[in-house]
């Protein structure tokens, strides 16, 4: 469970965000960091009780050196289909812009099947929600800012998914406080939103919120934020450089590592 979106804050500045909603309380992110390419890792068994049982694969946000932003939310889970956080990391891997990473999306859904999920992507002109349903993707081009939860838009909600009961209210109060956002303190502010009581953004219903981020593509760097608990308690909001293309080397990357709020960074 998640809330994602997409904004262009400035001229030259364009943001992706993400509350990361699990079945636990508290969660320890695992990252990659590559000349390239950053993401924080996908998990399957985000509904699970018991940290050792984890399954990673893919990623659940990142970025690349071109300047694209990515990131995803669960809509079903379903057996025999790969990990939608794959699609991320293909997106991310494969595409220097929404028009490409599309692609490379399109042709992973060719090959396999995928759990339900939302991608959710933006680089300088364009930007773009990919809902995946097994091998089906439907491509929404998005004028930001625009906001997705655990539900499918386009291709509809379906009484199986595996929130039928908050997303909505979490997909439209983002909406809401989107449309008025002018600052990334305003994307801070609705990632610690209430609008709904307890199935607010900061979600503290079926699953909790246990980290949020927000990607900031400025002319030549991106920025993440990124807070590790609830963030209607205010935990500390770490800000670090990406060390991606120009920026990268084994001394910033190790620095990245050290400074990014998780035991397993």
């Amino acid at each position: 469970m998640c809330t994602t979106g997409v904004a262009r804050i400035t001229d030259d500045e364009y943001v992706l965000f993400k509350n990361k909603d699990f079945g636990r309380d508290r969660f320890d992110d695992r990252i990659i960091v590559e000349p390239d390419v950053f993401g924080v890792e996908g998990i399957t068994t985000w509904a699970g009780a018991d940290p050792d049982l984890d399954q990673f694969s893919g990623f659940s946000i990142g970025a690349n050196a071109a300047g694209l932003l990515c990131c995803d939310s669960n809509v079903r889970t379903l057996d025999g289909h790969a990990n939608y956080d794959d699609l991320v990391e293909i997106a991310l891997r494969g595409g220097s812009d929404v028009p490409s990473a599309v692609d490379a999306v399109r042709a992973a859904t060719r090959r396999r099947p995928y759990l339900w999920g939302n991608l959710i992507m933006i680089d300088a002109e364009r930007s773009a929600s990919v809902e995946v349903k097994s091998s089906v993707i439907q491509v929404v081009p998005l004028d930001p800012p625009a906001a997705r939860s655990n539900h499918h838009v386009v291709l509809g909600a379906n009484p199986t998914d595996d929130d039928t009961t908050t997303s909505e209210s979490r997909r439209r109060a983002a909406q809401e406080r989107l449309d008025g956002a002018t600052s990334i303190e305003d994307i801070f502010a609705l990632q610690a939103a209430h609008d709904d009581g307890d199935t607010g953004i900061c979600n503290h219903a079926l699953h909790r919120t246990v980290y949020s981020y927000v990607l900031v593509r400025g002319p030549e760097l991106t920025t993440l934020y990124v807070s590790q608990g609830r963030p209607c308690q205010s935990p500390p909001r770490i800000e670090l450089t990406l060390p991606l293309g120009d920026q990268w080397s084994e001394h910033t990357a190790e620095s990245f590592r050290a400074a990014y709020p998780s035991t397993r960074s």
